[in-house]
């Protein structure tokens, strides 16, 4: 009798040997996943981060997005400018969602928002600002001809090329409204350079629009830049 519990509690010793190192790999196995898709999300909001500068710089170019493994998509957004008299502009400022297990990252109405719901938050400038009697909104819009999403993996890049109009609108009180995913980010953000926020669904999508008031009476510089974005897989 002795000697079958000897045996039986080798066997459970065994056992809970072979479960702890099951749970330890386990366990190690998902903490690499979570930092590889932290790793891939740093390099999507650097390689649009660049692409939304080269772009308001003027400048075509090629912007690598060094990940292991993500989404990308393609989402329908509009950018308003509403003035108190006169006539609605509607923008379709479509951008790009990449998505890296838990991790998302957008450029989407002219700024790149890493995360989602209310922890989300803008990596750049809100796309609005003012200066003496004049304010300047950079709108940046995919054309036809920009990829449309699809996989990305190691040396994946972002080709850009990108044709700027600009529209000088005349004196007025104005509102800049932002279709998003995020608006908790980008009230934050417009609220932080001193612009007044309210929230609307314009169209009754389910996709909010953040509302920022432009204080006081200027002139409105809105560049527009039709950006293509072709990515390319290595």
């Amino acid at each position: 009798m002795r000697g079958q519990a000897n045996v039986v509690g080798v066997a459970l010793l065994l056992g809970i040997g072979v479960v702890a190192i099951g749970l330890l790999t386990a366990s190690v196995g998902g903490l690499v996943d979570a930092q590889l898709s932290t790793a891939d999300a740093d390099a999507a909001t650097n390689g649009f981060s660049s692409l939304r500068d080269g772009v308001f710089s003027g400048a075509n170019g090629t912007h690598p997005v060094r990940v292991t493994d993500g989404d990308l998509s393609r989402v329908n957004r509009t950018v308003r400018v509403v003035p108190d008299d006169g006539v609605n502009r509607t923008y379709d400022a479509d951008g790009y969602v990449a998505t890296f297990g838990g991790h998302r990252v957008a450029f989407v109405g002219g700024a790149v928002v890493r995360g989602t719901a209310e922890n989300a938050r803008l990596v750049t400038p809100v796309p609005l600002s003012s200066a003496g009697d004049a304010a300047f909104l950079p709108l940046s819009t995919l054309t036809g001809e920009s990829t449309d999403g699809g996989g990305l993996g190691g040396g994946a890049e972002l080709r850009v090329e990108s044709n700027r109009t600009v529209t000088d609108l005349p004196a007025g009180t104005y509102t800049v409204a932002v279709e998003t995913a995020t608006p908790e980010a980008w009230e934050r953000s417009f609220e932080g350079r001193g612009y007044n926020t309210t929230r609307t669904d314009f169209d009754g999508d389910g996709v909010p629009s953040v509302v920022a008031a432009i204080p006081g009476e200027r002139t409105l510089v809105l560049a527009e830049y039709d950006v293509t974005v072709v990515v390319t897989r290595g």
